[in-house]
């Protein structure tokens, strides 16, 4: 058993004392409703026999009680405060735009009501010092703090921020007078409001004999003047939890900050418990087992918690073992971490609704209604609806989806219509879940509502009772919503709708049912108030976790507040400095763990009040660095042998394209995931232009353009001809547009207007400017023939393998342009090959064939584009069908961001040397390209990785090649 009896103890012995085992008329109010759970089964245990037990309450409840007002829905009381606003201000503040700041202006005024303080006085005219000659009411130190404020604002020091700050603060009394007026028309308040009203009024007849108020820290004026009230009428009694340890006398680093404020409230609300008792206080001097952990990660944290509470009889020890979580996201690891043993444990703080399937799925259908919806709701893009589709909720909704799914991905589809993601109607579940959803908050929030409440009744079924909880958590918050928004209470845009959803279900949690007073208990920082654990485990023990992300946002300025006796930054450290020590003064075996690691948000820092107690001295602390089991080990990719079902791929491989080559070069492993493993790179979003996509539309748009002047002159371009695209208004964005239809969208409808979102915008704007550029190149070289678009040219390439045989593969690939022009300078006609560059040329030359084939000269040479348009000049060279007479053929790179400059040439140069005729390099270049050919299909030889790692960040295969990796 523990050794020190706890607070809880302490008071249920007292209490047995003085009132006996008929305590039917008595009324114990406490901080929160956790620790009536254990009193009750401390006064059941200690009384040894039947007895009337008390009644247990809160103190919100108690005075919620006695109030005729109602606290009001978080989300209309901002609303509410919004129409003050504008009336009070005649200022047109959209709800949208003052819904945040809503938010903090009534936390002032319920900051106000709790501290009784005088709204009128506070918002006084900062402008006019005369002001300030009546404050009586204050102490110098706070007539002193005030003027010094207050000087700020003298006429000779006004700056536009003062005006704007003086203009708001010269309303805010109107504000806060006429917002409570229209709240308690409606029979609703704040809670500031309500106990302000409770703590003053002198009607109220309070039903119990005696009021027990047990733990109670820092006190707002309200409480107060409640006590106060209850103490003159000889109901209340008292019990605080203080350590004289922390009391203002002691010689403590913690004295002034942790027992002040006890200490203020002794005088007035006497201790029914002897302040004296030696063995009741001084607990922190008492000799303890601390530790003081670093970790590098939350998981590494969550499983620790795990090997500690297996160790030194924690688990057995039921409820005296507690593991406290400092920051509530490190619950699901921790839960998932729990060692076997741990048969009893006891959850206090919710599971976070945010990290729940049903929010994820929420989250989609909102992003489904509103970005991807599509053509007056009768389409979807298909990224959005595929992602609903595929969600796991979703097979509560219908048993279709999968089949729409694969629907989608066979046909390409980017924009699916509702015939097709309902089954033509046929399938209800589908049917309600891409229904057309009118415009409006209220629409859509009944749709949501409705979609959520039948994945509960499908659900119903099933054992998870976890999957319901979530469900119906979510339900009544999207609920509560629509009925804001049908009251017109909740009158903002989508975006602003989509932020208070994704706020209300961050602040959600879901209760974890069980046992209260038996097991591990495991539970965030407020619920272990006035609770005592033998075995004590700190989690995440940061620096803005302890003390809580404490600030001081607030319209009211700190020298206002501090003089006028409302909340400050100084309060909120003192309230968690007490909840630190209080825990800690009667545990015995504690361990305090933090992170150490300053990314993610996490500042890496203890906890000023570890530091504080390593300042103290008063207790021999042990220091302890968690590290992972395994050390990291570093990448290296390895070979690939090229053999067995390698080998047979290999030998049975037909074809190559320039592009697979010059993967080869640039990566062996690279060519071998892709090429003979057949390992596909993932597709980006349906309708995403990323660089590819970027490239595949400007070359469609080309050929459109081009293939509709050959078609009318008989493969002739002339100057007139180009000139009717770039002065014809909305021909080139028709063109553009087709080209986005087919390419992106994969609809052939030239007459449908595609369905543009903004970056679509962006990138359809760039691509006409390039079409322009690229006609205004033209338009300076016409007339020229262009003798094919888009085609394919193949050849074939004999070379001698290792066993000294004979071997062909075919090579070639799509060439995007074979044109005919006259050289400028020998006046003879000359076939280019061109390849559309919509990037940036390369910034240094290729000075010899052999440089093509290295793997160095890919990023600064743009090798791997000589390699594909040499190759596919060699075969225009050598075509029947394009060159019988035998003239002179050249690669061409046009470069769209250069093509409209006067003196611009396309045209490869090998040494600075134009390519002229392509014939020259014949030989030099296909000796080089068949000893790649040899090495490729050398089964001798294994697939290598590439030497430059800075290629390994940005390539597809990464992850395999880790995976495929061994220790270097």
């Amino acid at each position: 058993m523990n050794t020190t009896r706890t607070f809880l103890e302490y008071v249920a012995e007292d209490m047995l004392a003085k009132w006996g085992t008929d305590m039917s008329r008595i009324v114990v109010v406490f901080p929160n409703k956790r620790a009536a759970l254990f009193m009750n089964e401390y006064l059941a245990r200690m009384a040894g026999k039947p007895m009337w037990s008390p009644a247990y309450t809160t103190i919100s409840e108690l005075f919620g009680k006695h109030s005729d007002y109602a606290v009001g829905d978080s989300i209309k009381l901002v609303c509410d405060l919004h129409k003050s606003f504008v009336k009070c201000t005649g200022i047109d503040e959209t709800l949208d735009h003052f819904y945040g700041w809503g938010q903090l202006l009534l936390t002032d005024f319920d900051d106000i009501d709790k501290n009784m303080a005088d709204a009128d006085k506070i918002f006084c005219n900062l402008k006019d010092i005369h002001e300030l000659d009546d404050l009586s009411y204050l102490t110098e130190e706070q007539r002193d703090l005030l003027k010094r404020f207050f000087a700020n604002f003298s006429h000779d020091q006004e700056t536009e921020l003062k005006k704007r700050f003086l203009s708001l603060w010269s309303h805010f009394g109107d504000i806060y007078h006429d917002y409570n007026k229209r709240l308690r028309s409606q029979g609703i308040g704040y809670e500031g409001a309500i106990y302000r009203d409770v703590a003053t009024s002198k009607d109220i007849e309070f039903e119990y004999d005696t009021y027990i108020f047990v733990g109670f820290n820092l006190l707002q004026k309200v409480e107060q003047k409640l006590f106060a009230n209850l103490k003159k009428a000889g109901k209340a009694h008292f019990y605080w939890d203080f350590d004289t340890y922390y009391m203002p006398h002691s010689n403590s680093a913690h004295s002034n900050e942790a027992g002040k404020y006890i200490a203020m409230y002794l005088e007035d609300f006497p201790n029914e418990l002897d302040i004296q008792s030696a063995d009741i206080y001084q607990n922190m001097r008492r000799p303890k087992n601390i530790s003081f952990v670093m970790a590098s990660t939350e998981n590494i944290q969550a499983r620790y918690a795990s090997q500690w509470l297996g160790e030194d009889g924690r688990c057995q020890a039921g409820r005296e073992t507690a593991v406290v979580i400092c920051d509530e996201a490190i619950l699901p690891p921790i839960i998932q971490s729990l060692p076997p043993e741990a048969d009893k444990v006891n959850i206090t703080s919710g599971f976070p609704l945010g990290m729940t399937p049903i929010a994820s799925f929420v989250s989609l259908l909102f992003d489904t209604y509103t970005s991807g919806i599509t053509g007056k709701g009768t389409s979807y893009r298909a990224q959005y609806a595929s992602k609903l589709l595929t969600h796991a909720y979703t097979r509560y909704i219908s048993e279709k989806a999968n089949d729409v799914y694969a629907t989608i991905k066979e046909q390409h589809l980017v924009y699916p219509n509702q015939a097709i993601l309902t089954m033509n109607g046929e399938d209800q579940g589908l049917a309600l879940l891409f229904k057309t959803i009118d415009p409006g908050n209220i629409q859509l929030l009944h749709h949501v509502a409705t979609i959520i409440k039948l994945i509960g009744v499908n659900a119903k079924d099933t054992e998870d009772a976890f999957l319901q909880e979530s469900v119906f958590r979510m339900y009544t918050i999207i609920n509560r919503l629509e009925q804001l928004a049908a009251n017109g209470d909740l009158n903002v845009d989508i975006n602003t709708l989509r932020r208070l959803i994704k706020q209300l279900i961050s602040s959600a949690t879901i209760p974890f049912h069980g046992e209260p007073v038996v097991g591990i208990q495991i539970m965030g920082v407020l619920e272990t108030r006035n609770l005592d654990f033998k075995h004590l485990l700190l989690l995440s023990c940061n620096e803005g976790n302890m003390p809580k992300g404490v600030n001081d946002s607030s319209f009211i300025p700190y020298a206002i507040r501090k003089a006028h006796g409302l909340t400050t930054i100084d309060n909120k450290v003192a309230i968690y400095s007490y909840y630190f020590h209080r825990l800690l003064q009667r545990a015995e075996d504690i361990t305090i763990v933090y992170n150490n690691t300053t990314d993610n948000g996490h500042t890496g820092e203890m906890s000023r009040f570890m530091l504080q107690m390593l300042v103290d001295g008063q207790q021999q602390i042990k220091h302890y660095n968690l590290l992972a089991d395994n050390s990291p080990i570093a990448h290296k990719p390895k070979s690939i042998n090229k053999e067995g079902s390698i080998k047979e791929k290999l030998d049975s491989m037909k074809s190559l394209s320039p592009s697979a080559i010059n993967r080869y070069i640039k990566c062996q492993l690279l060519f071998f995931y892709q090429h003979v493993a057949n390992i596909k790179e993932p597709d980006c979003e349906d309708d995403v232009v990323d660089n590819r996509m970027f490239g595949n539309i400007f070359h469609k748009a080309a050929q459109l353009i081009y293939n509709d002047i050959i078609s009318h002159n008989n493969g002739r371009i002339e100057k007139a001809s180009i000139q009717k695209y770039l002065g014809t208004k909305g021909l080139l964005e028709n063109v553009v547009d087709r080209a986005f239809n087919e390419e992106l969208f994969k609809v052939k409808d030239t007459m449908r207007s595609p369905y543009y979102n903004g970056l679509h915008l962006i990138n359809r704007k760039v691509l006409i400017e390039y079409l322009r550029q690229l006609l205004h190149g033209d338009q300076r070289i016409a007339p020229f023939d262009i003798l094919a678009l888009e085609d394919a040219v193949y050849t074939q390439i004999a070379f001698e393998t290792a066993d000294n045989n004979v071997r062909k593969i075919r090579i070639g690939g799509i060439i995007d342009r074979l044109d005919r022009v006259t050289d400028p300078h020998t006046g003879m006609p000359t076939i280019r090959v061109v390849d559309y560059k919509t990037g940036v040329q390369a910034t240094r030359k290729i000075k010899e064939i052999e440089e093509i084939f290295s793997d160095a000269n890919i990023s600064q040479k743009h090798s791997d584009y000589y390699l594909q348009a040499l190759l596919y000049s060699l075969i225009v060279d050598n075509s029947i069908k394009y060159n019988r007479q035998k003239g002179c053929v050249s690669p061409a790179l046009l470069f769209i961001k250069q093509a409209s400059k006067e003196d611009y040439n396309p045209v490869l140069e090998i040494d600075s040397k134009k390519i002229d005729n392509v014939r020259e390099y014949k030989e030099e270049f296909e000796k080089c390209l068949k000893e790649v050919l040899q090495e490729i299909f050398n089964t001798t030889l294994p697939f290598t990785p590439t030497a430059d790692k800075t290629r390994c960040e940005k390539c597809t295969y990464r992850r395999i090649c880790r995976v495929n990796s061994v220790e270097s």
